[in-house]
């Protein structure tokens, strides 16, 4: 009576050695595919942040160079015309 079900659990374990075989075998895949598309991810947003803050201190020297410009322009203005 147990003979006929030996042969079906033979099979069943030894489909369920082949699926442990292919789980690991995605998990490691999948686990090299992750890290592999992190560095790239990073990478990518190193390029993209990385110059910020010198393109803040581009807009902040631009400011300053115009307050200056208007600064002198209103002085130059302000002696052309006023009254000697």
């Amino acid at each position: 009576m147990f003979k006929k079900h030996k042969g079906f659990i033979g099979i069943l374990e030894l489909i369920a050695e082949f699926a442990k075989i292919l789980s690991f075998s995605f998990r490691l895949f999948d686990n090299v595919f992750a890290g592999e598309t992190l560095l790239i991810i990073v990478g990518v947003l190193i390029q993209i942040i990385l110059p910020i803050p010198f393109l803040i201190l581009e807009i902040f020297v631009g400011f300053i160079q115009a307050l200056i410009f208007f600064t002198l322009t209103s002085v130059f203005f302000r002696v052309a015309l006023s009254e000697h």
